[in-house]
């Protein structure tokens, strides 16, 4: 009765809109860890005779604690390791490197609380070059530069905010891959609250300790915090934050 061929069905201009697609789920993970013993924390006198007092490096169990937590790294398929710029940071997070053979970055904004009550002055840590020549994964080249610069002197909010932004510049920088942050127990708490909010509890951060992040779709949660398993001698807490 009809002459032709039917039309064909004239699509909306957003009809790709309607499509049914497969849904999309983005994940990151971020490990955080503790520094391990600091020389000061095993030998109080150390201090009086430091050329650096105010920056120490491992102690000698330290060394073993960094090498322990570094074995468990080794499993965790991280892509790399971003640290605290001070020295019992860095050598963590050297000894963790040559278990998992990843580049180490330094991020400022990683760094300890500038608290005037345990700094005279602004600390001065080893410029990136030197730590460069005595650790040799240590990356120089950074061409967006670090995430944040601490200023001394600062309140434990400012610290905690300075570090929780870090926690969210690095996340972003890095987004496709699995980081770990080497810092302090204050860096553990403020990437934290950075990332999670701030009503993310202070339980404190043993050294040497691992605690990890999980984002899925825009959401972070913590399913591992401050776990000591891998330590032989068991958990190695301290006072203060750093």
């Amino acid at each position: 009765m009809f002459g032709g061929p039917l039309p064909s069905p004239r699509r909306p201009s957003n009809w790709r809109s309607f499509q049914t697609r497969s849904p999309v789920f983005f994940m990151q993970t971020l490990w955080l860890a503790r520094h391990a013993n600091r020389q000061d924390f095993a030998d109080p006198d150390w201090a009086a005779t430091a050329d650096r007092p105010h920056d120490p490096g491992l102690s000698d169990d330290g060394v073993e604690q960094a090498k322990q937590l570094g074995r468990r790294v080794a499993g965790l398929g991280v892509d790399r390791i971003v640290s605290s710029p001070f020295l019992r940071a860095v050598e963590t997070a050297h000894h963790v490197a040559d278990a998992t053979d990843d580049p180490i970055v330094v991020e400022p904004g990683l760094g300890e609380w500038l608290n005037d009550d345990w700094f005279e002055t602004a600390p001065n840590t080893l410029a990136p070059s030197t730590l460069a020549a005595q650790f040799e994964r240590l990356v120089l080249q950074q061409p967006d530069g670090p995430c944040r610069q601490p200023t001394y002197p600062e309140s434990k909010h400012r610290a905690l905010a300075r570090l929780g932004a870090t926690g969210q510049c690095l996340a972003d920088r890095f987004a496709g891959e699995t980081l770990l942050l080497v810092g302090h127990g204050i860096t553990v708490l403020g990437v934290l609250r950075g990332l999670v909010g701030t009503d993310v509890p202070d339980s404190g951060c043993p050294l040497a300790s691992l605690t990890k992040g999980v984002q899925q779709d825009g959401t972070w949660t913590i399913p591992l915090r401050n776990d000591t398993s891998h330590l032989e001698n068991g958990t190695r807490a301290a006072n203060r934050l750093v």
